[in-house]
């Protein structure tokens, strides 16, 4: 079979980190299958449309940050591009990696005449429903810096562009016959815009260091893990660092480890991430807060294996890698009940739930698994055993096959 991925990361040797860390585990695994013929039209860091194929993948680059125009497409230039790239390659299927840009566009309004797979990768349109994170209106405006004053861009203007990328999605969605929703909550938002729509679900392989990192082992240590891809009060930093000071009153010596491109110099820090540290000073935890920076996979199994626990305050998820990762290595997991992260874990079996925004509730369970060796062992267990079997590399590309081939036969 011949399978065109749109997806917004090219294939390459380096591991980036951040969204769609899938992506190479899936090609790899599909391509070392001998079943399917891979191409790849994806963004890129070439100022012009581009082909640069990945060993037998052919590839073609979109420049990133491309301008989009009012009807949500790139330049009719670059649209034009990409049609001739999918009729050279010629394949029998297209597989759509997101709604979060124009990429499923293409396919919903008739550009690429393939039959085609959307895959829900986060739900623009709830995104902007959750996005201040709980935030009153005077913590809104304190998250106002220089940067945001500089480029017109206050959390308002992010939270209405997300809105606006929730009708295009709205668009793909109610367009696609075939959509691949993730979880039990991405399928109930795609039935309740497209009931028609032919549902499937496959779980999303992990990094090869995850496969191979030995399990999760107590050190006693009272330190916290928490890893997030955006600056963005939806992810829920604020929640974690309220629920760390609170904790920290019961349990002095407890710190946090943060992983992510949070912190910045300069006009270039985000208004948010500036009234975090301010809060930070005020509830006095500054001191226990350690901001680690972006993390490669490799790294971040280090901080997993040596966490007593990792945190995922979020508000909104589709699927939750970072709770996959968790869960294979053996992690304790605190996490909000929000999304889809309840088809990944189970409450008080796998995993430990609080209500999204909730840093009273938060701080409450990542207590019971500081000063509960039984309870940790326990989660730590329960989530290794369930991440072996849905997390299993070559089970996830037998059921990715299965469904190309069934859209083929189908059509």
């Amino acid at each position: 079979m011949k399978i065109l991925w749109l997806c917004n990361c090219p294939l390459t040797d380096a591991d980036t980190g951040g969204t769609g860390t899938w992506l190479g585990a899936m090609a790899r695994g599909l391509l070392d299958s001998g079943a399917v013929e891979l191409g790849i039209i994806a963004f890129g860091q070439e100022k012009q449309f581009t082909r640069r194929d990945y060993r037998q993948v052919k590839q073609w680059l979109v420049p990133a940050g491309i301008a989009l125009g009012r009807d949500g497409l790139p330049p009719a230039s670059v649209v034009k591009s990409i049609v001739t790239a999918a009729k050279e390659f010629s394949p029998d299927l297209v597989h759509v990696w997101g709604t979060e840009t124009f990429w499923g566009l293409l396919s919903a309004r008739g550009l690429l005449t393939y039959p085609s797979l959307l895959l829900l990768q986060g739900l623009s349109g709830q995104i902007a429903k959750v996005f201040h994170g709980g935030l009153t209106l005077p913590e809104q405006l304190r998250c106002i810096g220089i940067k945001e004053m500089l480029k017109r861009r206050t959390m308002h203007a992010h939270r209405r562009a997300f809105a606006s990328r929730g009708l295009l999605e709205a668009e793909m969605i109610r367009k696609h016959r075939f959509v691949d929703a993730q979880s039990l909550w991405g399928a109930s938002h795609v039935r309740a815009i497209n009931p028609k729509a032919c549902l499937f679900s496959v779980d999303l392989p992990l990094r090869p260091p995850f496969y191979n990192a030995g399990a999760w082992q107590s050190l006693g240590r009272p330190t916290l893990f928490c890893t997030a891809a955006y600056t963005s009060p939806f992810k829920g930093l604020h929640v974690a660092v309220r629920a760390l000071a609170l904790l920290r009153k019961r349990i002095p010596d407890v710190h946090l480890r943060v992983a992510g491109a949070h912190q910045r110099g300069g006009i270039r820090q985000d208004g948010y991430m500036r009234w975090i540290n301010r809060m930070t000073r005020q509830l006095g935890v500054a001191d226990a807060i350690e901001w680690l920076g972006p993390l490669n996979a490799e790294q971040i199994v280090k901080e997993l294996q040596t966490a007593a626990a990792i945190v995922i305050p979020t508000f909104v998820e589709t699927y939750c890698v970072a709770l996959a990762e968790a869960m294979i290595i053996g992690t304790p997991v605190v996490a909000s009940y929000a999304g889809g992260i309840p088809s990944l874990g189970e409450d008080e079996k796998s995993c430990l739930f609080f209500p999204p925004g909730d840093e009273a509730m938060c701080a409450y369970q990542l207590e019971r698994v500081l000063t509960d060796e039984a309870l940790a062992q326990r989660l730590s267990r329960e989530s290794r055993k369930i991440a072996a079997v849905r997390n299993d590399l070559q089970r996830i590309v037998q059921r990715q096959l299965d469904i190309y081939r069934q859209m083929v036969e189908t059509n």
